[in-house]
């Protein structure tokens, strides 16, 4: 349970952080995500990075329940995901979808659902509810 709480702390305050910062700073990610569309070195290192951070919380996490434990879990398996699509799909597919997809309407909800998803685990964390 120790692992839990840290876990619940540490992401839901970096998604929290982040997903306010990713609603209030749209126009610099919106650049920075262009980039890396193009950048597939970089993406390759974003994927490497995700796919371990993703097999840690699975394997030292594995908890599939339907709380703020298994939230952990799924963002784990989330990022696992998120790793193999991205050192498979080729450059220009990804562009495409970062075409599609690199626009405020995206930040903003995207930031919002982080910060929401953030601010529960967060409360979680700390003992809230």
């Amino acid at each position: 349970m120790e692992l839990s709480i840290f876990l619940a702390q540490l992401l839901g305050a970096y998604l929290l952080i982040v997903g306010v910062i990713v609603i209030l700073r749209q126009d610099a990610f919106r650049r920075v995500f262009a980039t890396f569309a193009r950048e597939r070195a970089l993406m390759m290192a974003l994927a490497l990075g995700e796919l371990v951070a993703g097999l840690a919380i699975i394997i030292a996490h594995p908890i599939f329940t339907f709380d703020w434990r298994g939230l952990i879990t799924l963002l784990g398996v989330w990022l696992i995901v998120e790793s193999i699509i991205l050192m498979t799909i080729k450059v220009a597919s990804v562009s495409r979808m970062m075409k599609r997809f690199n626009t405020p309407g995206w930040y903003t909800g995207g930031g919002f659902t982080a910060a929401v998803i953030g601010g529960y685990l967060l409360g979680a964390g700390l003992g809230l509810w």
